[in-house]
């Protein structure tokens, strides 16, 4: 009882628990059945616990499979691990990926603490922490079997713990780190860029030898899934062929830079195969791109200010209907709003720390920048950003307190959140058809 009370005391405890329930209510009660890209998943993770291997039909020779071009293959043996224990369980699926996002918040908030050190206020941690656990993205997402709850976890986790070594000096954070981004890399393939700040700084610091040391790590942890690939394929595919997929798809006479379809590649699948009709989606994508630079430019600027829109909810809800998705749609170009406005406020009122917070703070924008530069040259759904959002939490949390507690800078604050508007009013005036077309089915 006594311990009980103590943690009703704690702020973080509270706000970690709230979001757990709400994220574990949502699940439940929605029960959103595996479909198209989650089906993929579900697929390919009971056929491993099966042990059928790592395939997404069992009908399809598996050249042909296109369980290989599916984002992974972490968050497959993720879900196969859970079927092993649990049986073909959605519930113990759902009840994990809960936690998972409760530990996501509080790595936002210890991530904050490692990040801003002397200037650290409780304030930056309870705000990063809670723009993490109540985002309606993440809550929604966290209900379905998609990648993006494991490897936001991991990429959060693994970024922590480099903080802690660049604190510390311990080199047991760092191999931990190098292990942990590895492992947020097979669940969501665009951690990878953080290795570039990550190893960046260890060349900065001349630290040769631990880059070397570290590189022999990487190569070590991806040999055996990528000799098995080799093994199949013929191929070098160090973790999924869809990347090659995704540079033509955003990349193609006509193309958005969103994810519309593109019924060439289905013609490239059923005739050469997921590895060959990667290689011909990848050759046709940077033909356009060196043919068209100008168009590839105009492309990329669409998709970064789709990426950045507060104004463009993720829309990720075919499980949802009228008044629960009307509402859902408010929830999340508010929430996008917010945390826009409050992160880039934050990361402008960062050029005030003292020196040492200060380099760490520049040192932490590097990581949060490579998320966006990971996706705006391929192809962009709102959903990508996500991976951004507990990165962005961090600066927002800073911009909450420095708004609230201190005497901000009033050009900055108004100029973060009229960049946030106007990035939105440009999506909004180039989509208007397809909102009011949307506004219409609610």
């Amino acid at each position: 009882m006594h311990r009980a009370k103590e943690i009703l005391k704690n702020p973080l405890a509270i706000i970690l628990f709230v979001g757990f329930i709400i994220a574990l209510v949502y699940a439940f009660y929605f029960k959103i059945p595996p479909l198209v890209d989650a089906r993929g998943y579900d697929n390919i993770g009971w056929h491993l616990a099966e042990g059928y291997g790592y395939r997404e039909f069992l009908t399809t020779p598996l050249l042909n499979d296109v369980g290989i071009v599916r984002v992974g293959p972490g968050y497959e043996f993720f879900l196969a691990g859970i079927f092993l224990l649990f049986g073909h369980s959605y519930p113990a699926v759902w009840i994990i990926q809960s936690l998972l996002l409760m530990g996501t918040g509080y790595f936002a908030y210890a991530l904050s603490r490692e990040v801003f050190k002397a200037a650290w206020q409780p304030l930056i941690g309870y705000s990063a922490a809670a723009l993490v656990v109540f985002s309606p993205d993440l809550i929604t997402i966290n209900a379905m079997l998609m990648t993006e709850t494991l490897g936001i976890f991991l990429a959060v986790l693994a970024t922590y713990l480099f903080f802690k070594y660049v604190n510390q000096n311990s080199d047991m954070y760092l191999f931990w780190s190098v292990v942990t981004l590895f492992s947020a890399t097979l669940a969501r393939t665009p951690a990878v860029f953080l290795f570039i700040p990550l190893f960046g700084y260890l060349l900065w610091q001349k630290h040769f030898k631990k880059v070397f040391l570290l590189l022999i790590l990487v190569a070590a942890l991806a040999t055996p899934w990528t000799v098995r690939n080799y093994k199949i394929y013929g191929a070098f595919v160090p973790f999924h062929a869809g990347g090659n997929y995704n540079i033509v798809i955003g990349n193609h006479e006509g193309a958005t830079g969103e994810q519309d379809p593109y019924p060439k590649l289905g013609e490239y699948l059923e005739k050469y195969g997921a590895i060959e009709a990667g290689k011909l989606a990848k050759a046709e994508g940077f033909s356009f791109i060196r043919s068209h630079p100008l168009e590839f430019v105009r492309l990329t600027l669409s998709r970064t200010i789709t990426y950045f829109s507060g104004a463009r909810p993720t829309g990720f809800w075919f499980h949802l209907t009228g008044t629960s998705k009307a509402t859902t749609l408010v929830l999340s170009s508010l929430y996008a709003f917010l945390l826009f406005s409050s992160g880039f406020f934050g990361l402008a009122s960062a050029r005030t720390l003292a020196s040492a917070d200060h380099a760490r703070a520049k040192l932490y924008r590097w990581f949060l920048v490579m998320m966006p530069l990971a996706v705006v040259g391929l192809v962009v759904e709102t959903r990508y950003r996500f991976l951004l959002y507990p990165f962005l939490a961090v600066f927002a949390g800073y911009g909450i307190y420095r708004a609230l507690l201190t005497k901000p800078e009033k050009k900055l604050l108004i100029g973060s959140i009229g960049a946030v508007i106007a990035i939105a009013v440009v999506d909004v005036l180039r989509n208007l058809d397809r909102i009011l077309e949307r506004i219409s089915d609610i």
